[in-house]
Formats: C-alpha cells, sequence, structure tokens
C-alpha cells in the first residue's frame, strides 16, 4: 500500500497512467489472492493473509501478512502445485516475521503493542500440530536466522534497541528439542542476550589517566516493558534447565549463559530456586549438577 502511494502520487506521471493504475487497481482490490505484477495470475497465487487464526501481528511493520493461520474460506490443507499447503507457507511467512530484527519502538502503547501481538501470534501457531513437514520448515528457518544479517533478531550482531526474541526464541525451543535439540539450544542460547542493559563502557585499562574521561554513566532507553521482557528471559532460561536436567554439559552452558545476560537479581534468585526445584522432583535422586547450578545461582 505504502509502496503504491509513493507510485501514484508521482508528480511526473501523467494523468492516463494514474486513470491506468486507478482502474487495475479497483480490479486487483476484488480479487481474493495477492496478484502477480501483471495482474494476470490471481488465481494462482496463495492470500497468506488469508491463510494465517484471526491474530494481530507480532509488529505491524515487519508483520503486515500474519494475521491468521486458518480461514473459514480458504482450507489449509489445500495444497499448491508445488506441493506445498497454504498452512506451510502461513507458518514459514509468521516464522520470517517474528524472526525479524527491528527497533523497540518509543512510548508505553507502542511498546506494549509489540509484546502483545507477538505473543498473540505464538499463541495461534501453538495451536498447530507440528508434523514432520512443517518441522523440516522450523529447523530452515531458525538455521536461517542463526545465520542471517541484520535481517535477523537472532543474527550474531544485533542493534542495542533491538527487540529481544526471548518468547519467539522459547516458542522455538520447545518445538524443536524433541525433533533437533542441538539447533533448539543454539537458537535459545543465542536469544538469551539482552543487549539495551548491556554496559557500551569498555572496561579496559582504567590505570591511565586519559581513560577516566571517557567513561560516563550508561544511559539507557525508556524501556517502559523491562520488567515484562526480563520475565520473558527468565522463562526462557528456566525453560532450558528444565529440558537440560542430567545433562552436565547443556546445564553448564546454560548456567554460563544465565550468569552472563541475566542482569536482575530477583530472577537469578528465582532461576537458583527453579534448578533446586527441577533438581528434587520424582522420587530419585536429586540431579547434583542442577543442586550446583542451584548454588551457584543462589550464591551469585
Amino acid at each position: 500500500g505504502a509502496l503504491w502511494m509513493c507510485i501514484v502520487l508521482n508528480p511526473h506521471c501523467k494523468l492516463e497512467q494514474k486513470s491506468s493504475w486507478l482502474k487495475q487497481l479497483k480490479k486487483w482490490n476484488g480479487v481474493d489472492v495477492c496478484p502477480w505484477e501483471d495482474g494476470n495470475h490471481g488465481n494462482e497465487l496463495p492470500n497468506l493473509t488469508n491463510a494465517l487464526p484471526q491474530g494481530e501481528n507480532a509488529n505491524q511493520e515487519n508483520m503486515g501478512q500474519c494475521k491468521s493461520l486458518e480461514h473459514q474460506h480458504l482450507p489449509a490443507h489445500k495444497f499448491l502445485e508445488e506441493g506445498e499447503s497454504y498452512l506451510m507457507l502461513a507458518v514459514e511467512v509468521a516464522l520470517i516475521g517474528l524472526g525479524q530484527q527491528r527497533i523497540m519502538p518509543d512510548g508505553l502503547y507502542a511498546q506494549e503493542k509489540v509484546c502483545r501481538n507477538e505473543e498473540q501470534l505464538i499463541s495461534k501457531l501453538q495451536e498447530i500440530e507440528l508434523d514432520g513437514t512443517l518441522v523440516k520448515i522450523f529447523r530452515k528457518q531458525a538455521v536461517f536466522l542463526l545465520e542471517a544479517g541484520p535481517y535477523s533478531g537472532l543474527g550474531e550482531v544485533i542493534h542495542r534497541e533491538s527487540v529481544p526474541m526471548h518468547t519467539f526464541a522459547k516458542y522455538l525451543f520447545t518445538s524443536l528439542l524433541p525433533h533437533d535439540a542441538e539447533l533448539a539450544y543454539k537458537t535459545a542460547l543465542r536469544a538469551m542476550r539482552l543487549r539495551v542493559l548491556e554496559s557500551t563502557t569498555p572496561l579496559g585499562d582504567m590505570s591511565h589517566p586519559h581513560h577516566i574521561a571517557s567513561v560516563v554513566p550508561n544511559r539507557y532507553p525508556r524501556w517502559f516493558t523491562l520488567s515484562h521482557i526480563e520475565s520473558q528471559q527468565c522463562e526462557l532460561a528456566s525453560t532450558m534447565l528444565t529440558a537440560a536436567k542430567g545433562d552436565v554439559q547443556r546445564l553448564e552452558t546454560v548456567l554460563e549463559s544465565i550468569q552472563k545476560n541475566i542482569h536482575s537479581s530477583s530472577h537469578i534468585f528465582k532461576l537458583a530456586q527453579d534448578a533446586f526445584k527441577i533438581a528434587t522432583l520424582m522420587d530419585s535422586l536429586p540431579d547434583i549438577t542442577l543442586l550446583k547450578v542451584s548454588l551457584e545461582l543462589g550464591l551469585q
């Protein structure tokens, strides 16, 4: 829509061209599916917006096709010529949208909307039973998001004020864990970071006088939803601790990630309690490694 506005408002266009475009747009507006560029293939391209249960996008700018995963007029199991169902395409679009890197907007309402829309879309995705074909899509997108550049919120380098991926990563982790544990942990551990709380001032050697002047108090952006975001970060960590019970190496890796990325003492203490509960569940002997994790976190 924004692109078409730019085209139609072009002051160098002739009146005949604008009339032709208007006619074409009116024609396309009456079609239920997204047309190809020449407008002659309207019946062949699936409408991903209609293919995706009613729910708001996780971010209006980045997720305008990610509204629902089911539609009363479009059977999700219907297959395209290439062998892909509308549901498969819709799920992939939703994963792409959720994983895009985006800067946290200003203002309480806008920030709350980012969290709410993301959670609503994930709750719709959770209604879908993952079969082998959908699991392949999850693996493909997880690998892509980990290896992608600035496009991805799970890329190696992100902007300091990038919207955190904790909620999305927890969903990816639980979905991938039974099928590809290595990829599940890699994704969740990458998402644990919370750059906005990290100091931008290098620690360096403070013995030289000229370094003193460069050290200024770090100014944090106004993230009104920060307490909610930190809770989601804590939930992601707790989910990994639960899943890693009995695996010494993974527990140590998760512990290191918690110690590095979680800045809230109350959340670290909660994770110490969670680790203790998980370690002493069931009637069997307690998990010694998890008890050590609990102790480490409690001391921290």
